[in-house]
């Protein structure tokens, strides 16, 4: 085995939450190393939809990396009652993540972080106040350890930071557009068809990503909602290979042990129940971890209750909202799809939305309109939308 020389800090995965670390920490001059299983760039199952808090998160542009920008939402109940929710601010934009993530890890790179792929992990110990990180030909150490090596961890394996029993489910397959409805899709979110869960249509270049999202993860006859839900498009997939991915939520149990091993993005559960949102939290949860690093190398001491509380103000408390919200509106439909395309409620979502508000502080925003219309459900129930 080749022994190869100490790092600051190491990083296990180069996705979003591993590259925002990296780049944070590389700009503060932080001797820092990304090591990822996977030769780069590489494919990743994802629907690729950036929200405004996302993007705003970056110190620069990713308008190179986007494939479609879009200003407005159609929501649909079961495929049939439609509500088009739109303005003249931008809602959503779209990036394919093979090319996004390359992009990611390169301005980490060039920042000064050195990059490992095509490397897989096989042991992480922790002794005597540091790290070894041991590949199949390569021995590393470091002082400082983040796990953004996704719901799979080696890192949360290891050291059982955070328990992995609460995830749903996405399926997605790519399908070709004509010259002829090129245009015709716009990022859709159809709610009712499948159980807990939505349908989606996110258009790019010459294609569309449809998918399915389910908060129950046993659910076996997802695929035939999707291709029927395809069907009823009119679009035929470019294959019938469906590429599938966990959305872990057990993040809103993530406490952070006390020596500095930091969990980021999937790999710490921090995925949206309602939507299944992860990027956001991916991107930030690593800019987090590497604010921390940086302070706490300063300091000579690992900061992790400032961690855990960073965590729990600026992730935890919007994913554990969100986990309530979804349980609610899951289970309450189509009564809650009414409350959510209510004039009032869906013109504050929109402009919660396209300023970049998480969760959270979407809700402060709306929490005395939808008390008001829960109490009057006669109301809602008899909405035009509904009959």
């Amino acid at each position: 085995m080749i022994y190869m020389k100490k790092y600051d800090v190491i990083i296990i995965g180069a996705g979003p939450a591993g590259s925002s670390a990296a780049y944070m920490l590389a700009r503060s001059k932080i001797n820092v190393l990304v090591i990822d299983r996977y030769p780069f760039p590489r494919y990743k199952p994802c629907a690729g939809g950036l929200t405004v808090k996302t993007f705003k998160s970056f110190d620069f542009s990713i308008s190179k990396e986007v494939k479609y920008s879009t200003n407005n939402v159609v929501a649909s109940y079961k495929n049939k009652i439609f509500h088009n929710i739109s303005g003249n601010k931008t809602l959503t934009k779209m990036v394919e993540r093979k090319e996004f993530d390359n992009f990611l890890i390169k301005r980490a790179v060039d920042s000064g972080a050195t990059f490992l792929d095509g490397t897989k992990v096989t042991e992480v110990v922790w002794k005597d106040g540091e790290f070894s990180v041991k590949t199949e030909e390569q021995f590393f150490q470091c002082n400082y350890l983040i796990g953004a090596d996704g719901t799979n961890s080696i890192v949360n394996r290891t050291f059982n930071i955070v328990e992995k029993d609460l995830y749903g489910f996405a399926i997605e397959i790519n399908c070709p557009l004509s010259k002829d409805n090129i245009g015709k899709f716009n990022m859709t979110f159809d709610f009712g068809t499948i159980p807990n869960g939505y349908l989606w249509i996110f258009p790019k270049d010459q294609y569309a990503c449809i998918g399915a999202y389910t908060t129950n993860r046993k659910m076996k006859d997802i695929q035939k909602y999707l291709f029927d839900y395809i069907e009823s498009l009119g679009l035929v997939p470019e294959s019938k290979e469906l590429k599938g991915h966990i959305i872990p939520y057990y993040g809103i149990y993530y406490k952070q042990p006390d020596f500095p091993c930091i969990l980021v993005g999937d790999a710490a559960g921090f995925g949206e129940y309602c939507t299944g949102e992860g990027i956001y939290y991916a991107v930030k949860s690593g800019i987090i971890a590497a604010e921390v690093i940086s302070s706490s190398i300063k300091s000579g001491i690992f900061e992790y209750r400032t961690l855990q509380r960073r965590y729990q103000k600026e992730i935890i408390r919007g994913l554990k909202l969100a986990y309530h919200i979804g349980k609610f509106f899951y289970s309450h439909l189509p009564l809650s799809f009414n409350l959510l395309m209510s004039y009032l409620l869906g013109g504050i979502l929109y402009e919660s939305a396209s300023r970049g508000f998480t969760f959270d502080q979407s809700f402060s925003k709306i929490h005395v309109i939808l008390s008001s219309l829960l109490l009057n459900k006669s109301h809602i129930s008899n909405n035009k939308y509904y009959k």
